[in-house]
């Protein structure tokens, strides 16, 4: 989202953010004259870097003349990060002519770790090759920050169909989306829901690894160059104490979901209404014989989520809670599949808002949480479920 303003001022300001690229370009070049190689390749990427992230916003965030144009931001992602990554193994090889071993081996590897980045940014946002981006759905929003300003924005949410799908079909696809708002997500369309995050767990992976090894590699560089000075900065520790934190996180994560799979909550009330009820089967994959006889904790909540500037014009997204419910349910049954089922059932208070899918840091969610203990690792999972009034 833009900061409250006019799309002139934001076009203004991506244009300086290039601008700023430009100037540390042609600072790199002056440093290169005077042979000064470090600092040309220095300069060079943060004027890449400055150039790229103005190039980025206007195509994420200019209006497009045609609504449905492609955005290919795993192009931008891999441009702008691998662009830096391939900028800094050149660098290292100069470094490495010109004798300086130590800059070379710590500048090639942040190289790699930017062209990793570029890569796996490219794979993970790229439109499939078998897919077209078509419009679900769009709103337009008015919001102000903290100290009063306001400013308007047009969100809009896209899908990815076959390729060979003709017009018509698109144009019934879309008049559905209108008519069942809940069909725009597949999993609701097949009237289940897979838990939230386990498409995640790979990013996760790769945000943990490329974290350490430029967090370790800072500190132990700092370190080892300071070590004899008597003014050694301790406090870059911060950096990989952090990336213990996220391996501990991850390797819980990835446990977790060893452990207990991907569950599913298959749904009776599709979709749930405000002063209904919401009915449905929670499917466990993978499962401890223990876990069948255990206490599940469960709670409904609805949530206001909403993004504001505060006073430093800095994005804030909060989630407000407007409603929950909490209920135990003591142990499951065992399905002809072999998996763990658990019912659900909340009644859903009439005056509560529905379910809103755009945009995602302003909108209203339903959300069901579930949790067991067990030994080691404990069996949690949440679930956005669909919350629309009835006709």
């Amino acid at each position: 989202m833009l900061p409250p303003g006019s799309s002139r001022i934001s076009n203004l300001a991506l244009k300086g953010i290039m601008i700023v690229g430009f100037v540390f370009v042609g600072m790199a070049l002056i440093a290169l004259v005077f042979a000064k190689v470090g600092v040309f390749f220095a300069l060079a990427v943060i004027g890449l870097v400055f150039i790229g992230l103005g190039w980025a916003g206007k195509r994420l965030f200019e209006p497009a003349e045609n609504e449905n144009a492609e955005l290919n931001v795993g192009l931008i992602a891999g441009i702008i990060f691998g662009g830096a990554g391939l900028l800094m193994l050149i660098g290292s090889i100069a470094l490495f002519i010109d004798g300086e071993f130590g800059g070379a081996i710590g500048l090639a590897v942040f190289g790699i770790v930017f062209c990793a980045a570029g890569y796996a940014g490219y794979r993970v946002f790229s439109v499939p090759k078998d897919k077209k981006r078509i419009l679900v759905s769009s709103r337009e929003q008015t919001f102000s920050g903290s100290l009063g300003q306001e400013g308007q924005r047009i969100s809009r949410q896209y899908a990815y169909v076959d390729k060979d799908k003709s017009p018509g079909e698109i144009e019934k696809q879309q008049q559905e989306w209108a008519e069942k708002p809940w069909t725009q997500r597949s999993d609701w369309a097949a009237g289940m829901v897979v838990q939230d995050g386990p498409g995640s767990m790979k990013l996760l992976i790769g945000f943990t690894i490329v974290w350490n090894i430029i967090a370790n590699s800072i500190a132990a560089f700092a370190l080892i160059v300071e070590w004899d000075s008597g003014d050694v900065p301790w406090f870059v520790l911060l950096f990989p104490l952090f990336g213990l934190a996220l391996i501990i996180m991850t390797v819980r994560t990835w446990i977790r979901r060893r452990k207990f799979g991907i569950s599913i909550l298959h749904l009776n009330t599709l979709p749930a209404i405000p002063g209904r009820f919401l009915g449905g089967t929670i499917a466990i994959e993978k499962y401890p014989s223990k876990l069948a006889a255990s206490e599940f904790k469960m709670k409904m909540n609805c949530y206001e989520r909403s993004s504001y500037y505060d006073e430093k014009r800095e994005r804030r997204v909060s989630e407000k809670e407007l409603w929950s419910y909490e209920e135990r349910v003591y142990g499951g049954k065992i399905n002809s599949a072999g998996k763990l089922e658990i019912p659900v059932k909340f009644a859903l208070p009439a005056e509560m808002p529905p379910t809103n899918l755009i945009p995602d840091d302003d909108r209203v969610l339903w959300r069901l949480e579930v949790s067991a203990s067990t030994s080691g690792v404990d069996y949690a999972a949440q679930f956005e479920v669909p919350v629309y009034p009835g006709r």
